[in-house]
């Protein structure tokens, strides 16, 4: 550390009193939604003991150091979800379940509450970030589709500000991310809880759902473009392997692979009626491993910003989209 009074321990040497300066690269696997204060309670203590934190940094000029002996486990069960996560994903669902059923209705979405919602979703990132993981855990059966859109906008609006992209531009993404299967709205309900695995039919309607909501947003006076092109997008693939329009390279937008990222990661560490939720790192791991799926330099750059490990990136620099801001080339050192 380059301050002496800073002193990286493992999680289990953690004990009360101690003051905590930080997490590294593990902050957002923190149960806290504070990243700076000192331990102060048992159940503080077995939050972080029993989160997938490994490691933390404390200073030793604002609390105390480790011992040689362990600290015992704390008996008291509390929850390690920070306080007010569950009540902003309630408020957020809520909302999100209304501006699909007033779509479902009349063709087009209300902007004033998009943006709500959004601005409900920023206030969870700027205050709490680092609940941003414990979104993908609380999703209830009934409510999972409304959750994982406010989840999803949570996770592009963390990534986004990771980039360090345009403010605007940030906003537009998180607005993007809201409404990308908002076109579910037209699919029938069945297909979309089944638990067993979907017939070639059922998937067929299934995957009309991009285009569905496409026209849903490009019916809804104002939306700009880019929200369009996002929901009519987020199921491509870079091999071409993806829907509804087999697109391939540079014909994905980068708006529409920074949310399919997004995307997935939470649907994978996501419950659902048929699996349980991956871990994250497991989550990590398997999308590194699917090849021409998703742009490598933003997969590698949106591990960086959870604290996953990376998958390892192609040398090459690949060439990005202008609706970047005005980012005409992409790689590790420049992004």
């Amino acid at each position: 550390m380059s301050n002496s009074t800073l002193l990286q321990i493992d999680k289990n040497e953690a004990r009360l009193g101690m003051f905590i300066h930080g997490f590294g690269k593990q902050w957002l696997r923190s149960p806290f939604a504070a990243s700076q204060f000192k331990l102060s309670s048992p159940a503080e203590l077995k939050a972080l003991r029993e989160s997938s934190v490994t490691t933390l940094v404390i200073d030793l000029s604002k609390g105390v150091g480790p011992t040689s002996s362990t600290v015992e486990l704390p008996k008291p069960i509390e929850s390690s979800t920070p306080p007010g996560t569950e009540a902003t994903l309630m408020k957020a669902t809520g909302m999100v379940r209304s501006i699909f059923s007033d779509a479902a209705s009349s063709t087009r979405v209300d902007q004033q509450q998009v943006e709500a919602v959004v601005d409900v979703v920023d206030q969870l990132l700027y205050t709490r970030p680092a609940s941003v993981l414990n979104l993908t855990k609380l999703k209830t059966k009934d409510e999972i589709s409304f959750q994982h859109s406010v989840a999803v906008c949570a996770l592009v609006g963390l990534f986004a500000r990771h980039l360090k992209l345009d403010r605007n531009l940030v906003r537009l993404l998180s607005i993007g991310s809201l409404l990308h299967d908002i076109g579910k709205i037209r699919i029938p309900t069945a297909i979309l809880t089944k638990a067993d695995k979907l017939t070639a039919h059922e998937m067929a309607v299934m995957q009309t759902h991009p285009r569905e909501g496409y026209a849903i947003l490009v019916g809804t006076k104002g939306l700009p473009e880019i929200v369009g092109e996002i929901c009519l997008h987020h199921h491509e693939k870079l091999d071409g392997s993806g829907y509804p329009d087999g697109l391939k390279d540079t014909q994905v937008g980068a708006a529409a692979r920074i949310v399919a990222i997004c995307d997935v990661f939470d649907a994978l560490t996501s419950a659902r009626p048929y699996k349980k939720g991956f871990t994250p790192e497991a989550a990590a791991e398997m999308m590194g491993t699917w090849s021409g799926h998703f742009d490598r330099v933003l997969l590698k750059q949106f591990f960086d910003c959870m604290g996953l490990a990376s998958p390892s990136v192609p040398a090459q620099t690949r060439q990005m989209t202008d609706e970047m801001g005005g980012i005409a080339q992409a790689d590790l050192h420049n992004f």
